[in-house]
């Protein structure tokens, strides 16, 4: 990942230094069992804790081997010393990798987990706050009726609970190890050996095995994230929209000393919403990727590998970063009211077009008449009031306050218990 969206929590996860030491620790958790079941003499597996090996060692000796598991099981032996033919014992290289892996997407989900959570959170209070600012709502980017800046702000929180869950259930299936050799059939390390292992790692063994752990489970990872990533974009490319300057409702805020263009000084642009819907085409496009990883030759090629080594750490750190940047976006977003309510003004007399059809629907009039007499005025731009005058006379009907009626189908004292 390039250092402009690095997240640096991210990042000490997915760094080569603690992948592999992520993997050493597979390596002394197996000896350890080995050891706990009197196949190994005791203390190889502290001797594997206390062993160092850093990266620049393994890359060193890859250079040579063109295999970095190999290497560093080399170099570990090396330090170890007595005892060190237990490393590595019955076991290939995607037991030790994909056992890891696991490790290391459960830690890189954890930490997404906590930002969406406060993500939500700001996004629940800033509901509550606008539950009553009345906006005008727009289909195909057009007028439709009033609604609610509280209710837009509530649909974005749901849609991103509702992802948070995904992510969550992806975890089930996710916090799977394998160590069960080359082609997974248990041909030196036992279904015992495998499981006792695995328990210290807090993992459960895949039941039927090949080489590798099964990338359907990636997949189920990467689409959760890739669907998140959708979301975000989606509330992103709202907020453009609302900064636009014919209609300027709500806006990024704007830092002192900021420039929005390096030509035009008048220019306030959303680049962190921008930002955001550039990244998530990234993201999806992990999804394919994912999905393309999990078709391998037998029980097993490695065209899935350098595949991997981009997209699981590149997505988290691209799930982390957006995650902050529309929390930063949404607990600064300016809301322009005065704006706000010249749009509804303007809107009036089309925002308010179902309720006078609906009024004169039940006063006996042919629903097609009356649409047919609305869409006249509307579209001869009435303002509203002349446009209820007409339809008076056409009709000789009276309506009523239309407008007081406005929020009375939605229970606002409820609005709260929604996000339970």
């Amino acid at each position: 990942m390039i250092d402009r969206y690095i997240s640096n929590e991210i990042n000490s996860i997915w760094n080569d230094q603690n992948r592999f030491n992520t993997w050493k620790l597979v390596q002394e958790k197996f000896v350890e069992t080995l050891e706990q079941l009197n196949i190994a003499e005791i203390g190889v597996a502290e001797k594997i804790r206390k062993a160092e090996v850093t990266k620049d060692e393994v890359y060193k000796r890859e250079a040579i081997t063109n295999h970095d598991l190999a290497s560093f099981v080399d170099i570990l032996q090396e330090k170890v010393g007595e005892g060190s033919n237990w490393i590595h014992y019955g076991l290939t290289s995607s037991d030790v990798v994909d056992t890891a892996n696991s490790m290391l997407i459960l830690q890189s989900i954890g930490i997404v987990e906590e930002s969406i959570n406060n993500l939500l959170s700001i996004l629940q209070e800033r509901a509550i706050q606008e539950k009553d600012t009345v906006i005008i709502g727009r289909t195909h980017g057009v007028y439709a009726e009033e609604t609610f800046l509280g209710n837009i702000f509530g649909n974005w929180h749901l849609e991103i609970q509702r992802n948070l869950k995904r992510i969550e259930s992806s975890k089930n299936n996710i916090a799977i190890g394998k160590l069960s050799g080359p082609v997974g059939n248990h041909s030196v390390v036992t279904e015992k050996m495998e499981k006792l292992t695995l328990e210290k790692l807090d993992l459960a063994p895949e039941t039927f095995a090949n080489q590798i752990v099964s990338r359907d489970r990636y997949a189920e990872v990467i689409t959760a994230l890739g669907i998140l990533a959708s979301t975000y974009e989606r509330i992103a490319t709202n907020i453009r929209s609302y900064q636009r300057s014919e209609i300027s409702e709500m806006f990024e805020a704007f830092k002192d000393g900021q420039k929005g263009s390096s030509a035009m000084p008048h220019k306030k642009n959303p680049i962190g919403s921008e930002r955001i819907s550039g990244l998530a085409r990234i993201v999806r496009s992990y999804v394919n990727t994912s999905l393309e990883n999990m078709v391998l030759w037998n029980e097993r090629d490695i065209s899935n590998s350098s595949v991997e080594r981009i997209i699981l750490p590149d997505a988290f750190h691209l799930i982390s970063f957006m995650t902050s940047e529309l929390n930063s976006i949404i607990s600064n977003l300016i809301i322009n009211y005065e704006q706000i309510n010249k749009n509804l003004t303007n809107a009036k007399n089309k925002s308010m077009s179902q309720k006078l059809l609906s009024h004169l629907v039940t006063k006996g009039i042919d629903r097609d008449t009356a649409y047919r007499k609305l869409q006249d005025g509307i579209f001869q731009d009435l303002s509203f009031n002349d446009l209820k005058e007409d339809l008076e006379k056409e009709f000789e009907i009276k309506f009523p306050d239309l407008e007081s009626q406005e929020s009375k189908n939605v229970d606002k004292t409820t609005f709260k218990d929604k996000f339970q």
